[in-house]
This record gives C-alpha cells, sequence and structure tokens, in this order.
C-alpha cells in the first residue's frame, strides 16, 4: 500500500464555496504573503456580519490565473487555482472574493487553525475576464 504523501496542495491556495454560494478562497500561510491588520484583515466575527470589499484590494481571474493585489497595487498573489465553472459563475455573480488565511500549509491544517480562532478574512472587489 502506498502512503498519501500530501495533497499537492502545499502553499497554494484552493477555492471553496459559502452556503449562500459566496466564492471563497482559502489561502494557506505562506512568508511571501504578508498578512497586515492595516491591509483590512479581519478576524473570524466578521464572517458572521455583513462584510463589505476592502478598498484598495482587487481579485482578478482570468481562467484559471488569480491575481489578488493589497492597497498600493502591489501583487500579494499570482497563480494558477483550481475552479471549476460552478465557483467561476459564483465569483462573476457575487464580484467579491472572501479570502480566508492563517497558520495552515494544507487542508489538514484547515479545522485545527479555524477551531482556536485563528483565521484572519478580508473580502476583495472580484472581476472575471475570459470564458467560463
Amino acid at each position: 500500500m502506498e502512503m498519501i504523501g500530501g495533497t499537492g496542495l502545499y502553499d497554494s491556495p484552493w477555492p471553496e464555496l459559502m452556503p449562500d454560494g459566496r466564492p471563497v478562497l482559502l489561502v494557506p500561510a505562506c512568508p511571501a504573503r504578508r498578512v497586515l491588520a492595516g491591509d483590512g484583515w479581519s478576524g473570524l466575527d466578521a464572517l458572521h456580519r455583513s462584510v463589505e470589499p476592502c478598498p484598495g484590494w482587487s481579485a482578478v481571474l482570468d481562467g484559471y490565473r488569480l491575481t489578488l493585489r493589497h492597497p498600493g497595487g502591489a501583487v500579494w498573489f499570482d497563480g494558477e487555482v483550481a475552479a471549476d465553472r460552478h465557483w467561476r459563475r459564483r465569483l462573476r455573480d457575487h464580484r467579491t472574493l472572501l479570502l480566508i488565511t492563517g497558520p495552515f500549509t494544507t487542508p489538514f491544517d484547515f479545522r485545527p487553525a479555524a477551531q482556536a480562532g485563528h483565521l484572519l478574512l478580508l473580502t476583495a472587489p472580484a472581476h472575471l475576464h475570459g470564458d467560463l
């Protein structure tokens, strides 16, 4: 029997959907992606209230390539995401993307980080380019 060595998602964000259909991107901790409170990140309590897009942030999905820019215009993330057609449609319809990050590097680390209350959230205005 062969052991599973990993998910292939180490340090790579993965898309999810909230129960209400809002698109979410779970973004593992990575030294290259600094998370600063002054950039608009907030705790998990933000999930339970209406979250307006954070000024200065932008998310652009072109095909499977997502570019996230933080205030000031510098790139915070630029890479491929494994987003299916349904997720991309939800992004187009909602025009916002909820980013969730914290001290996790794989899907297996996410639940303990959430249970410990260590997640940070930010909503960015989002645009979809290209075909669905």
